[in-house]
């Protein structure tokens, strides 16, 4: 027998072996196992050190290192996937995770018969395993040899053995680890890099990540972006959308992780994107991740539509006004005429009595309600733009909606009109739509409210004109509030409902507003104010 050192020698060898491991790189692990395997084997007088890694899928032994003394033959090429079915004995030992200690191979039991004739195969006399635990379970074994002589191992060596399985475990399983973690990286990246969606991180206002298709679909190289202020990319649209939602999550709402805004590319256009937002801890700080989907087409595709539909409506009111206004008021102008003549012969007849006075007073309000009508609709059969007084507009579209009792009774209506206000240019019949859409949407409002007010405001300066409309009635929901007056309060919001409620309709005569007026550069806003009234803003545009 060889005479070891002392216990203290063995634990300087253990310091310098797991010294060697601290903070080792994967790609040096193999290159440390062996070296240990080497240093271990010549410190304890062994012919042969190794490490047999365990596959419990298949169950079999396969040796990944090894270390031979010098005369000594490897069996590193004959030890790959080693059945453990066929070697039941060997298999009890590691299925009892206890270490195999053989002090001689030629005295192992009958039921060891396979495992015997491969030992002497390979001229092992003795020899000592220990298991490799990870998470309670066994994923291998650093074994000794002894081909040479026969021999008995010691505690000493056997615990030694067993501190190295230890440190060889924890490096094979951290290589795992970080080999499976840059696996799965490199298939999120190629997953990311292949999308059709762009995908964005963002922190501190700077874009730290993106994937190609993010810089692409707004013109950009990859290096361009990375690291720029993320609201470099925002048309004013676009960061009016995104202070909005800044605006909500402040006051306590919740705000949809999927919204629709507006990007600009670097040529200046705008590109229509429906981001799908979520905060993330990236590198231990907050960060806003986001998926950007392209919806140009789709935009442009929904927009058509609703346009398309809105103008239908439009010219068949315009169309069945025209074809039928001018018979009715001639009829009625007829039946009054009749009706003021006998209320004038019945007050020369009877000169104290009141009631032809108050006869011939109504005619003549139903005859001003017809002329409104009749003004109405001849302006809007006008097939081109025209110069448009928006105060005389406003009278007149409150004038017709008056005629009708049950809206006069509902609200109390005040004109603060700015006299010098310059004159739009447009169709007459796109702002009178969109405008009287909005106030009757204001009217309807107050229907519960026991203070109804609608007031009515104009003013101008060099730019625009501003037209606001408030009401004391009931407010709109947060979404639509944020939403309804921009291109993205699209068909979802009624596609595949037959039956629309009372709000749903409500709420699509403001989107129709929208529709008509866009082309004419209108900005539109909805805020409360203090008094808790619905403040509806539209800013036009002066014609030059």
């Amino acid at each position: 027998m060889v005479d070891f050192k002392k216990p203290e020698n063995l634990q300087q060898l253990i310091l310098h072996i797991s010294t060697d491991f601290i903070n080792l790189s994967p790609r040096k692990v193999d290159a440390a196992i062996n070296h240990a395997l080497e240093i271990i084997g010549k410190f304890t007088g062994s012919d042969r050190t190794y490490v047999l890694q365990l596959n419990r899928s298949n169950n079999t032994l396969s040796n990944s290192h090894e270390w031979c003394a010098d005369n000594i033959v490897p069996q590193i090429a004959n030890l790959q996937h080693v059945r453990l079915h066929d070697r039941p004995w060997f298999n009890e030992y590691l299925l009892s995770k206890e270490p195999v200690l053989i002090n001689d191979v030629r005295e192992l039991p009958e039921r060891a018969s396979t495992e015997k004739a491969e030992l002497l195969a390979q001229g092992i006399q003795s020899l000592v395993a220990v298991p490799m635990i990870y998470s309670n379970s066994q994923i291998g074994l650093v074994g000794f040899d002894s081909v040479r002589r026969k021999r008995q191992w010691t505690n000493d060596e056997v615990e030694l053995l067993q501190v190295i399985a230890d440190i060889f475990t924890n490096a094979l399983v951290h290589r795992s680890v970080v080999s499976k973690l840059h696996e799965s990286e490199e298939q999120y990246r190629l997953l990311i890099e292949n999308l059709n969606d762009g995908i964005v991180i963002s922190q501190n206002d700077k874009f730290i990540f993106l994937n190609k298709q993010f810089a692409e679909m707004l013109g950009y190289s990859y290096h361009e972006l990375i690291m720029a202020d993320y609201r470099s990319v925002y048309t004013d649209e676009g960061l009016e959308i995104l202070q909005e939602r800044s605006r909500r999550r402040q006051r306590g709402e919740t705000v949809p992780s999927r919204y629709e805004t507006i990007f600009k590319k670097k040529d200046g256009s705008r590109l229509d994107v429906e981001a799908n937002v979520r905060i993330i801890n990236y590198h231990n700080a907050p960060a806003t991740f986001a998926i950007v989907s392209d919806i140009t087409d789709r935009k442009k595709t929904e927009m058509y539509q609703r346009k398309l539909e809105v103008e239908i409506l439009k010219r068949q009111k315009v169309s069945s006004r025209g074809i039928f206004a001018g018979g009715i008021v001639h009829n009625i102008r007829n039946t009054l005429t009749v009706i003021m003549g006998r209320a004038q012969l019945l007050k020369q007849k009877m000169p104290d009595l009141k009631e032809p006075d108050i006869i011939i007073s109504n005619a003549n309000k139903i005859v001003q309600m017809a002329d409104n009508f009749i003004k109405k609709t001849k302006r809007e059969q006008l097939e081109i733009a025209t110069d448009i007084d928006l105060n005389d507009l406003l009278k007149t579209d409150i004038a017709y909606m008056e005629s009708n009792q049950y809206v006069k009774n509902r609200a109390d209506i005040q004109f603060d009109l700015d006299r010098n206000i310059p004159t739009i240019r447009g169709h007459y019949i796109d702002f009178t739509h969109a405008i009287s859409g909005i106030l009757e949407f204001s009217i309807n409002a107050m229907g519960k409210s026991s203070r109804r007010e609608l007031h009515i405001h104009t003013e101008s300066d060099e730019k625009a004109i501003i037209l606001s409309i408030s009401h004391t009635g009931e407010a709109l929901s947060d979404e639509d509030r944020s939403s309804v007056f921009t291109p993205f309060y699209s068909l979802k919001k009624f596609a595949g409902k037959r039956n629309l409620g009372i709000a749903q309709l409500a709420t699509m005569q403001l989107f129709n507003a929208y529709n008509l007026l866009e082309r004419y550069r209108v900005k539109f806003r909805i805020e409360t104010d203090a008094e808790k009234r619905t403040i509806f803003y539209l800013i036009i545009p002066v014609s030059k």
